[in-house]
């Protein structure tokens, strides 16, 4: 936090529409937008005040620089690289969003095995020889594929592998 905005509260305010201000008066507005707390998201502006505020620079930036329009924002990459969000970033933010995403899969499936098949115990049963029959039948590229699609955390797809070892090898039941 500034000493100059200690509660890190939004400093901008919109301007005049748009299409009526002066090309400067957009570019002060842009520098106005972007050196507000809330732009790099760290101010206390909700949700869609700040999309109102991530608009309000396109049509800004639009305005004061048409020749601009179709290349990327100049000096975006600037002010990201200030809040520290640069390629590396945005790739771990990627990743963690990835593998939160796997987790809840994985606990979603777990559930629903668990109430299909009646216990926890049951349904690791059952996932263990999902698991073998796949891996007896299936080769790398398909293994690759299933973890690629998701379907390693599918309690359909679980389900049916554990029936078809079953139909296989009915002596063994789940």
């Amino acid at each position: 936090m500034s000493e100059e905005n200690p509660t890190n509260a939004p400093t901008w305010s919109e301007g005049e529409p748009v299409d009526s201000m002066s090309g400067d008066d957009a570019k002060a507005e842009i520098k106005s937008i972007e050196s507000d707390p809330s732009f790099a998201g760290d101010g206390k502006m909700d949700y869609w005040s700040r999309q109102n505020m991530l608009k309000r620079r396109d049509s800004l930036y639009r305005h004061a620089y048409p020749e601009n329009v179709d290349k990327p924002y100049s000096g975006m990459e600037d002010t990201l690289k200030q809040q520290g969000i640069d390629q590396e970033f945005l790739g771990s933010e990627q990743e963690r969003f990835a593998e939160r995403d796997d987790e809840e899969a994985i606990k979603k499936a777990q559930n629903e095995l668990t109430s299909y098949f009646g216990s926890e115990e049951d349904a690791e049963k059952a996932l263990a020889r999902a698991k073998d029959l796949f891996h007896r039948f299936a080769g790398p590229d398909d293994l690759a594929f299933i973890e690629d699609s998701g379907l390693a955390n599918n309690a359909e797809f679980i389900k049916k592998l554990a029936e078809i070892a079953v139909m296989l090898n009915p002596e063994k039941e789940i």
